[in-house]
């Protein structure tokens, strides 16, 4: 998966320098609101069974972290109605899962079952570029699809657990993400509404298709954003 997104990627770039040759690129600038969580993708059906639950580990619930996304686009027409529009931009992503827990034997001799939970708050910064196709059946919308790839440049996780109302300070954590990846690879589906011609709306959604990190825990991490950026051309 991850060398096709590569593939898709030379060649977005590649149609992006043939493209020139054709017209006139035009530049802009984009900031928007990032709303970023995780799919564990052996309860989501996008991933079409690829992966199953682990016996005994429940879906953690989880709160959607808020960022921002922003970063310098080039706009080139291609055709009547394809452009292509590759975007470099500064991405915060994150999300708090919180998973209930169970402990047996927590002292020496201790024979009752205690009950808890554990609560991790994720934050993520990347730089991304994404090519994105576009299609343009008007002057005024457009439907844009195409590859991303992000390098992490920082990152962090904290870990609060709580056992019968007491925090467990053995198990805390405020540190970088352990067995995190330094690259992530997906999918953006997406449209475009133009105010102006100078000025748009895009509305964009994320699949991750790599994993998060490279941990052991039952469970699989991807991730996964809705965005919302406005756009502004400079000519």
């Amino acid at each position: 998966m991850k060398n096709l997104f590569i593939l898709l990627f030379v060649g977005c770039i590649f149609l992006t320098t043939k493209a020139q040759n054709l017209s006139v690129p035009y530049y802009g600038i984009k900031v928007g609101y990032n709303h970023s969580s995780f799919n564990f993708t052996q309860y989501n059906y996008l991933f079409f069974g690829l992966e199953t639950p682990t016996e005994g580990y429940a879906k953690p619930s989880q709160i959607a972290n808020s960022g921002i996304k922003a970063g310098l686009f080039i706009d080139v027409k291609i055709s009547k109605r394809w452009h292509i529009s590759p975007t470099v931009s500064f991405s915060q992503f994150g999300a708090e899962n919180t998973l209930n827990q169970q402990w047996d034997n927590t002292y020496d001799g201790d024979t009752i079952r205690t009950n808890g939970f554990k609560r991790e708050t994720f934050s993520m910064d990347y730089i991304t570029l994404d090519p994105l196709f576009e299609y343009r059946p008007t002057d005024r919308i457009t439907l844009n699809v195409g590859p991303s790839v992000s390098y992490l440049i920082s990152n962090n996780l904290v870990r609060y657990v709580e056992e019968e109302g007491s925090e467990r300070t053995v198990d805390a954590l405020n540190s970088e993400i352990p067995g995190v990846n330094n690259i992530d690879v997906g999918l953006n589906i997406g449209t475009s509404f133009f105010i102006t011609e100078h000025l748009d709306i895009d509305i964009n959604a994320y699949i991750g298709m790599m994993e998060f990190e490279n941990v052991d825990d039952g469970y699989q991490r991807t991730l996964k954003a809705f965005s919302i950026s406005c756009g502004y051309i400079f000519n």
